[in-house]
């Protein structure tokens, strides 16, 4: 801050001065006022989130993660006290994809539009699992999205 001495001495030769303004910052996605969400085993960079507990202990869920050629971390929601937000899940454990199964689940996490990415994550639709599990069209669907989000690389798999 510069003395009103400093200003006039400015002002008379006239030069402007520069001066720091409040800009606003953007907001974060319309971000998780839902549930929060119980983070299950797994490693690695993907997180899959899964409408029910018993959907990541499926075998569904098992052929999921083969045919990925990981071990992923699954996740649902869970109203406990150790519960997590989404964006907090993202940051403590460096997700890079997380991947939703099915529009009601994705409706749930987020208020509004479903964004493209969250903190360092890209987000990811994915069918209902549901819908997996009565549809080879959904599988198919699942199978192209898993290959152009790079959950499952091209050398890997017949991508």
């Amino acid at each position: 801050m510069i003395s009103s001495r400093q200003q006039a001495y400015l002002d008379a030769m006239d030069i402007g001065v520069w001066q720091l303004r409040n800009v606003p910052l953007p907001q974060a996605p319309a971000a998780l006022s839902g549930p929060g969400l119980k983070l299950g085993p797994g490693g690695g960079g993907i997180l899959l989130v899964c409408a029910l507990d018993s959907d990541s202990a499926s075998r569904l869920a098992n052929d999921i993660s083969r045919a990925m050629g990981s071990n992923p971390v699954w996740a649902w929601p869970h109203a406990g006290d150790n519960a997590v937000k989404l964006p907090n899940a993202i940051e403590d454990h460096l997700f890079t994809t997380a991947a939703i199964f099915g529009d009601e689940l994705a409706r749930a996490l987020f208020d509004g539009d479903l964004p493209t990415s969250l903190n360092s994550a890209n987000i990811v639709m994915l069918p209902a699992t549901q819908d997996l599990q009565n549809s080879a069209e959904a599988r198919k669907l699942l199978w192209d999205i898993l290959c152009r989000s790079g959950m499952v690389s091209a050398g890997d798999h017949h991508c």
